[in-house]
């Protein structure tokens, strides 16, 4: 898990992650101004900005 000050930032390393390591990246929301990457089995305490796979933000059906 990294965190990070701003949505946009957090969201970037998750694409990039995402796509480079081929695997599935979590960015939530863990107070004001702390955003989160973490992978699926890493225990979340926020709210979930996206879910992001192959570089890319999954549709919600999909992210089960």
């Amino acid at each position: 898990m990294n965190t990070y000050q701003t949505a946009n930032q957090a969201v970037g390393v998750a694409r990039t992650l995402s796509k480079s390591s081929a695997c599935t990246i979590v960015v939530y929301q863990a107070g004001a101004g702390k955003y989160v990457t973490a992978r699926p089995t890493d225990a979340v305490s926020g709210l979930v900005i996206g879910v992001y796979r192959n570089g890319y933000l999954l549709p919600s059906g999909q992210r089960a």
